[in-house]
């Protein structure tokens, strides 16, 4: 078995932040976890300006003191500036991994190697990228997850392809690139995203095969609290019938702790105080 905490939109250096990694350092103890997936917005909210940037200590470092093990990162909106004044904000964090030791992002789309798992993280700020660079990050990341022949294959970015947040489902150019993903037979059982301030479990239908259904994750509570919809009230206009199905949302802050065995996926969402909310498990 290998445990994994997940979250995202971590990287405000508020107490909401220092809310969630106490629940992580609780859930490492419980479950000694072998490593941390977070999945954008790392740094709130233009990004950093250098690799000394002291951000990367107030906003990464010291949340995270108490939590000794390997995180691996992928790149949010606000981890490329700020949007009027875009800077290239993000090579910053990719150099980060070669002075942190608990920092990793080696590149801006790479994957994660396990006995019998893959795990492969997208940079899913395709509205920044003209065609030529989505098409450089298709190419690679659709063989590699195609090629692997690891039992699961897990695909984490920081967008969702379908949420009841505020965000909603994927933009044009993103739902395009899920779709051909699937399109190539680059097939994969679970994506993993934040962006939305909530959780939400969703099954969403294969594109193209009939009875067959990918398993989304939405966990963007890790540091910033869920600001969309009254008390929030998930937005449901956005699973459409036939095409998605929603298992749970909550707007509480938290994470979600990952159980990967031969025979499945355990997906356990806690909240900030640490209270289990819901657990979804895939099989195969």
């Amino acid at each position: 078995m290998v445990n994994f905490i997940v979250t995202a939109d971590s990287g405000s250096g508020s107490m909401d932040q220092y809310k969630v990694s106490k629940s992580m350092e609780t859930l490492n103890k419980i479950h000694k976890i072998n490593s941390v997936l977070l999945l954008g917005d790392n740094i709130y909210e233009h990004g950093v300006t250098s690799v000394t940037d002291p951000q990367f200590k107030t906003k990464f470092e010291d949340p995270y003191k108490n939590i000794n093990k390997k995180f691996y990162l992928c790149l949010g909106n606000h981890d490329y500036g700020n949007s009027f004044n875009l800077k290239n904000n993000a090579d910053f964090q990719v150099s980060y991994s070669d002075i942190s030791d608990k920092w990793n992002m080696p590149e801006k789309y790479y994957s994660i190697k396990g006995t019998n798992y893959e795990i492969f993280m997208l940079d899913t700020n395709l509205d920044l990228f003209d065609e030529n660079t989505i098409m450089k990050q298709f190419h690679i990341m659709s063989r590699k997850i195609k090629n692997s022949k690891k039992k699961w294959k897990i695909v984490c970015g920081h967008h969702p392809w379908r949420s009841v947040g505020g965000h909603g489902n994927a933009e044009r150019r993103l739902e395009i690139f899920f779709r051909d993903l699937c399109k190539f037979g680059a097939d994969f059982d679970l994506y993993m995203c934040g962006h939305d301030h909530c959780k939400n479990i969703i099954l969403k239908n294969h594109p193209f095969k009939k009875n067959k259904m990918i398993n989304l994750l939405v966990i963007g509570t890790g540091g910033k609290k869920y600001h969309s919809g009254e008390n929030g009230r998930p937005e449901l206009y956005n699973i459409k019938q036939g095409d998605s199905d929603l298992l749970f949302h909550s707007p509480n802050l938290g994470a979600c702790l990952m159980k990967i065995t031969n025979k499945t996926i355990k997906l356990s969402c806690y909240n900030e105080e640490l209270n289990e909310e819901y657990t979804h498990i895939i099989q195969k």
